[in-house]
């Protein structure tokens, strides 16, 4: 069976798991690794993607139409 590839941490390797977290006007779900406390989530992981290509990144309003990026 394959793993996710969010499952283990890239920043220390730690195991990731789902969790829910509550912005000012928003709740969203993303994985956070229970050794270091790295949180992914599909804003996280656009912007990322966006930083390397040069682009700007998303504020948190679009947070919900980024989650289509996103599939753990």
């Amino acid at each position: 069976m394959g793993r996710s590839p969010y499952s283990r941490c890239s920043r220390c390797g730690g195991n990731m798991v789902q969790e829910s977290f509550f912005g000012l006007d928003e709740q969203f779900t993303g994985l956070k690794c229970v050794i270091c406390g790295e949180v992914i989530d599909p804003v996280i992981l656009k912007n990322r993607q966006l930083m390397k290509a040069g682009h700007v990144m998303i504020l948190p309003k679009e947070r919900r139409a980024a989650s289509e990026y996103i599939h753990a």
